[in-house]
């Protein structure tokens, strides 16, 4: 199995280390895409970019099947390369949403429709300014409710595990390593539940 892990606005491949590990442990590839560089990271909202993100994802991953983590922004991208994939018959198990947002062009909302047979799991950190104050969870609520956990005291940045000032100064993020060694655990189990997934909704 490929997991697709998609780095945040602002943030790199190199930011999922973590999470690459986890997966190899688990026996799964992981492919961590530079989704968009730093210095022009509003590229990750561009369908067109996506696109052929998604094309060249469609030629590794074929005959495989995938699950796709999100972190942040990379939520909303990995919604969009997410219909791609499924458009041209990759074996999608379904998405991660690692306290995920949605894009300024609604990524996920116009990918929706096209993930209505998708498995999604979220793990959530509790509101705060870097996560729209739990608005990905509001959305969820509507459309697919009971498809994420919140856990007690993370952070938005958790996933990454190394400190960030970024973290601390815009999401008010305190968590301690036992909470962030609990945010990786829970998104690698929701990768594995999605993995045994072939189909419908959850």
């Amino acid at each position: 199995m490929i997991v697709i892990a998609l780095h945040g606005f602002t943030r790199g491949p190199q930011h999922l280390a973590a999470l690459a590990d986890a997966c190899s442990s688990r026996g799964w590839s992981c492919i961590r895409p530079q989704v968009a560089p730093r210095w022009f990271s509003v590229r990750m909202n561009s369908r067109r970019h996506l696109d052929e993100l998604a094309a060249e994802l469609a030629r590794v991953c074929a005959g495989q099947p995938v699950v796709i983590a999100g972190h942040s922004a990379g939520a909303a991208s990995g919604s969009w390369i997410g219909m791609r994939l499924l458009e041209v018959g990759i074996d999608l198990r379904g998405l991660v949403y690692i306290d995920g947002n949605d894009s300024p062009n609604h990524l996920i909302e116009m990918a929706w429709p096209s993930l209505e047979t998708v498995p999604i799991r979220a793990v959530l950190a509790p509101p705060s300014p870097c996560n729209r104050q739990g608005r990905l969870a509001a959305y969820l609520d509507e459309h697919r409710p009971g498809s994420y956990d919140v856990i007690p005291g993370s952070g938005h940045g958790d996933i990454e595990i190394r400190e960030s000032a970024i973290y601390r100064r815009a999401c008010g993020d305190d968590s301690s390593a036992e909470t962030k060694a609990a945010v990786l655990a829970a998104v690698v189990d929701a990768i594995a539940e999605l993995a045994g997934s072939t189909s419908c909704c959850g």
